[in-house]
């Protein structure tokens, strides 16, 4: 393996490492009530187990198993917007998570709203294409690739006798990086329009709720949205937020209605 190639996974390996210790640490102390959500809701007791998986999220605990399991149990008892909630935050946090996914699917077959995917312009499509990518990893790597090939280049120029035990050749060396940082710039790139698109979802929470041409109770209101529903918030305003529906329709609606996939805890819009 050339020394470019050994940087640039030394480089990922640590990140990858730092990433899993973290995670780890903050799995254990979380452990003792996740398990007793987990016992409460194999004994039935639905409610103690949302209330623990809840406590958990409030917490700002982050994890694709605990939104599944929540958005299982509030689908168990009745609360659809809810559930589609927590399963739409663990394919965030997992877009692999077949599981959820599942879930997903068979509960949106009873949405009162059958709009995703009407006119959507292949929007939801962009962003299911692109939420695999790993925007932190890519932009480690591109950030070691673009350095590495410059120092490539300065060692070529500063230290020939240095450069020239360079098993490939230094300008070899530096066009491999520079090659690589731009693969892993595109990908990079698509890993943040991903999360621009992920910020702005959110999904309908309240029952039914009438979309209004303005941010005031008097608007006028020519459509409903109803629970489980996927949007996209457009604007917020004096507890208001506007949304856009899959087909294009757009409307305001009052904050508390709507919550968004992404909460400001983890790094989400703090919208008003």
């Amino acid at each position: 393996m050339s020394p470019a190639l050994k940087c640039l996974a030394l480089t990922l390996l640590c990140g990858v490492l730092l990433t899993t210790a973290a995670r780890a640490d903050g799995e254990k102390a979380a452990a003792p009530l996740f398990d007793s959500g987990s016992s409460a809701f194999l004994s039935g007791d639905l409610a103690r187990a949302t209330a623990s998986w809840q406590a958990l999220v409030d917490e700002g605990v982050a994890s694709p198993e605990l939104e599944t399991n929540l958005g299982v149990a509030l689908s168990r008892q009745g609360k659809r917007g809810l559930a589609v909630l927590h399963f739409e935050r663990a394919l965030h946090l997992e877009a692999g998570d077949d599981d959820a996914r599942a879930d997903l699917v068979e509960l949106r077959r009873g949405n009162v709203d059958r709009l995703e995917g009407e006119e959507d312009g292949g929007g939801e499509a962009l962003f299911r294409l692109l939420a695999p990518l790993p925007g932190t990893g890519l932009s480690i790597a591109l950030l070691a690739t673009w350095t590495l090939g410059w120092l490539f280049c300065a060692l070529r120029s500063l230290a020939p006798r240095l450069a020239a035990r360079v098993p490939l050749g230094t300008a070899t060396a530096a066009a491999v990086c520079f090659v690589l940082a731009g693969l892993t710039g595109l990908g990079a790139a698509g890993a943040a329009v991903h999360h621009k698109l992920a910020l702005r979802r959110a999904v309908v929470v309240a029952a039914a709720v009438p979309a209004r041409e303005g941010p005031q109770q008097m608007a006028v209101s020519h459509f409903e949205v109803h629970e489980g529903t996927l949007v996209r918030i457009e604007d917020a305003e004096a507890g208001y937020r506007r949304i856009k529906l899959q087909n294009g329709l757009t409307g305001w609606v009052p904050t508390e209605s709507v919550e968004p996939v992404v909460p400001p805890a983890w790094g989400g819009l703090a919208l008003r």
